[in-house]
């Protein structure tokens, strides 16, 4: 096999932006930016552009797509084989569904106090329900209720002191070809991995890895395909997880099954496979060794439940596919690009009969070369150009919300009146359960009155408050202060990732590389996206 030759992969622009055909000659560009002939559009990857005509004449070039839910690899190659470009972009797609049941969480959160004060101002008013069944609210008042079916609904709503709004059940449709926010986004990034190529390379094939996962045999290798899967007869997941556990906790295993539990809580992401449910007794599960309470048993609880969740991740990725193929296809056509799919076996084929490492980029690059007869790759890029995905806005209103606090003498001694899930202090029932245990009623009664509580805040986003922002987490920004004692000019190009709102706007800042950040009104947007480059990664090929 012929020996790889790495190279620095320098990108030309014509005079009206359009792309050239790459060149290694770094030493000719560095002649060109002297003479003013050229100017440098982007460091990463280092593009620039020529300030004189030129003609349009440029070879084939393929690029390949390697589709991933996490990572998705791309690369390029010319007409000889020759490895052009090689990228990676982290899609950051598993906090899509983090960050929607925290938004699902504030906007309950809301309506539920919108609907107490409702309440409240109704027992105020003498206008609560007279004539009903009889109830018992959420803050232990009696009051009066009545359960009302609506056509759409499988169980009657209870509306308790007040009739509220009638349930909207039956008008909430879906439009033709709707997909899931996460798999929206997943086609979203794939996307613009293209169409970040097409900017700096003069695209003219796209091959595009199909990929499709058989569940079953990703758990068991020697399933025959008329086998069924394994809640086939079973009503619901709970009874499977009732007959593999011989209806016994899966902790204590003595003990008869009262909950189930998410091993992986669904607030960070867990599903409600069976994979992720354990079948616990009460005490294992809410006692002061149950795994709410201790972390012991919590740490033990993943390696008695002896599974891997994997079905989501690729039952994600089989469902972006198809629509992910009618995208992409559709935007070659308008772009007069060929678009081709090829399968992961001929990935692999290619991989090694050019003796490729494995690896996302390389995959991409390996996806380039199917259904072609070069005999040899001759040159590699040296690095891999790195991308990251950011969420440029957030439709919560709240960005942060704080818990309660109590204080004795300037300590803190509890948070929230009662424990929050994976809460590790003490709450106030908990801390005055303990102190009662060691002192008096009288005197348990006078501490409790000498607690000095802060109230629960909330930390809005800017929109909330009506604020205007010229920058979006993503956007690559140019720093430029003026040092008028010194006469220098210090000049920096980041990508924001975090931005700080202070009342005086001249104290606003530009984060980034997470701790470090600039004033500004010092900064100016220098391209909007959500997937800037951030880096690159030397690459070694044998």
């Amino acid at each position: 096999m012929k020996q790889k030759k790495q190279k620095t992969m320098v990108y030309i622009l014509n005079r009206k932006g359009k792309p050239l055909m790459p060149t290694t000659r770094c030493g000719h560009v560095r002649k060109l930016l002297d003479a003013k002939l050229a100017v440098v559009v982007k460091k990463n990857p280092f593009t620039i552009r020529l300030k004189y005509d030129t003609p349009d004449v440029v070879q084939d070039v393929f690029a390949g797509i390697d589709s991933g839910r996490e990572n998705i690899g791309s690369g390029a190659s010319d007409k000889d084989g020759n490895c052009l470009y090689l990228g990676e972009l982290k899609t950051g797609n598993k906090s899509i569904k983090l960050k929607m049941t925290e938004r699902a969480g504030f906007r309950r959160e809301r309506r539920r106090h919108d609907r107490q004060n409702k309440q409240r101002k109704a027992r105020h008013d003498g206008t609560e329900i007279k004539n009903g069944q009889d109830s018992v609210c959420r803050s232990k008042i009696e009051c009066k209720s009545v359960a009302i079916s609506y056509p759409a609904a499988d169980e009657a709503v209870e509306h308790k002191i007040i009739r509220g709004k009638e349930g909207k059940f039956a008008n909430r449709k879906r439009p033709d070809g709707w997909i899931t926010p996460s798999a929206r986004q997943l086609v979203q990034m794939h996307m613009n991995t293209l169409k970040g190529m097409c900017k700096i390379l003069p695209i003219s094939h796209v091959t595009l890895e199909r990929v499709a996962f058989d569940f079953q045999k990703l758990e068991n290798e020697d399933i025959n395909d008329w086998n069924h899967g394994r809640l086939y007869g079973y009503e619901t997941a709970h009874d499977y997880i009732d007959d593999v556990q011989g209806g016994k906790c899966l902790v204590c295993g003595k003990n008869k099954i009262e909950c189930y539990h998410h091993i992986v809580p669904r607030h960070k992401g867990g599903s409600d496979k069976v994979s992720n449910m354990a079948g616990l007794c009460w005490d294992c599960h809410y006692g002061p060794m149950g795994v709410h309470n201790c972390q012991e048993t919590q740490d033990r609880l993943p390696k008695l439940k002896d599974e891997v969740n994997r079905s989501y991740k690729v039952s994600l990725l089989n469902s972006v596919i198809p629509v992910l193929i009618e995208e992409m296809s559709a935007y070659c056509e308008q772009k007069g690009i060929r678009f081709s799919v090829c399968e992961g076996h001929q990935t692999a084929e290619m991989r090694v009969m050019y003796d490729l490492p494995k690896d996302h980029c390389i995959d991409g690059y390996a996806i380039s070369l199917v259904g072609r007869d070069n005999l040899s790759v001759g040159i590699m890029p040296d690095r891999v150009h790195s991308q990251q995905r950011y969420k440029k806005k957030s439709n919560n209103n709240i960005q942060k919300r704080n818990r309660r606090e109590y204080y004795f003498d300037d300590k803190l001694v509890a948070i929230g009146r009662h424990k929050a899930t994976d809460q590790k202090t003490d709450s106030l029932e908990e801390y005055m359960a303990a102190y009662a245990e060691t002192h008096t009623e009288t005197e348990t009664a006078e501490h409790f009155r000498a607690l000095v509580v802060k109230p629960a805040r909330r930390t809005y986003t800017f929109h909330k408050e009506g604020r205007i922002c010229r920058f979006h987490i993503g956007d690559t920004v140019r720093y430029e202060k003026k040092n008028k004692i010194k006469g220098n000019t210090k000049v920096d190009t980041i990508v924001c990732d975090g931005i700080y709102f202070a009342k005086d706007e001249n104290e606003a800042k530009v984060e980034h590389d997470g701790t470090k950040s600039k004033k500004m009104k010092f900064c100016r947007v220098l391209e909007a996206g959500c997937t800037p480059y951030v880096g690159y990664r030397k690459i070694k090929i044998a």
